[in-house]
């Protein structure tokens, strides 16, 4: 891994390790049929119908571990942790972020030549990014306050598409030119990175490595409805057999790229993640991020 060098020494607050923290997973409804498909609407429901047909059940004491020391690689496991080109990113200011012809033609130019660089990509096609600044009243929202308009860090265990999703996902993107992208070797990608300087310590990202999944029991198949679509992802059932990683005092220059499907393996190495608290040692500055989603061919 290419790495930035750790926080300043005179940081107050040595860099944690391995921490205890809890860890957000979708459990059933009892009252749900076995055989009914996960939803969730992402908008208000028709009156008596539910907002959604299962739960999501915080388990406690989850071992998060520390991802700079770990063996984990893009190879084995689909996670890596790059670094930007320090000169320019010390010049880049959070709300640069807020204005997308800048995101285009700065940081996602940075982005591609990082992908390359690392991950040997040949050609990088970037079809989406989002942007999350979590409000002072995290997880809910209170009408007028900073933020409380904006994405929210996500809370709950998940992988962003299902591989019917991505199938469909090819279409939208490519076309009539979807048969001759398959004959390709190609992943789809994310790429997550804090956007304020100094290390991230307010719902920092867990990412689970996908070998220590059970794909038969822990992958749960839900639809995001929202007014016009509906995305299909999976929500994560806990295991005691999982692995938790994070990157302890991430900071701005850092990106984490994780896999989210392969063309010649699938999803074997499909990363679930999340955002989890780190309690009394959180920095209380709440958290802004940006996340990109890519297609990239080697």
């Amino acid at each position: 891994m290419t790495l930035s060098p750790p926080p300043s020494q005179e940081d107050p607050q040595p860099p944690l390790d391995t921490v205890l923290a809890s860890i957000r997973y979708a459990a059933r409804s009892p009252t749900t049929s076995p055989t009914e498909k996960g939803y969730i609407l992402h908008y208000a429901a028709p009156a008596s119908f539910p907002q959604n047909n299962f739960s999501i059940v915080p388990h406690s004491n989850q071992k998060i571990r520390n991802l700079r020391t770990s063996p984990v690689s893009y190879s084995s496991h689909g996670i890596h942790v790059a670094s930007l080109d320090t000169l320019k990113t010390r010049t880049w200011k959070p709300e640069d972020f807020d204005d997308d012809e800048w995101i285009e033609s700065v940081y996602l130019r940075e982005l591609k030549s990082v992908l390359q660089r690392d991950l040997g990509a040949k050609e990088v096609t970037v079809f989406d990014w989002m942007l999350r600044k979590r409000a002072s009243s995290f997880p809910k929202r209170n009408v007028g306050e900073v933020n409380e308009g904006e994405a929210q860090p996500s809370l709950s265990a998940h992988i962003d598409y299902t591989t019917a999703e991505l199938e469909g996902r090819l279409d939208q993107y490519f076309g009539a030119d979807k048969e001759k992208i398959k004959q390709r070797k190609y992943q789809v990608i994310n790429i997550w990175k804090p956007l304020l300087p100094g290390p991230c310590r307010d719902f920092p990202m867990a990412y689970l490595s996908p070998l220590s999944i059970d794909p038969s029991k822990d992958l749960f198949t839900v639809d995001e409805v929202f007014p016009t679509v509906a995305n299909e992802v999976y929500q994560i059932h806990h295991n005691p057999d999982h692995k938790w990683y994070w990157v302890p005092d991430q900071l701005d220059s850092e990106v984490v790229i994780f896999q989210a499907f392969d063309s010649e393996e699938g999803q074997k190495k499909a990363v679930p993640h999340c955002s989890f608290d780190l309690g009394a040692r959180g920095s209380g500055v709440p958290r802004l991020s940006v996340e990109v989603r890519a297609f990239v061919f080697y």
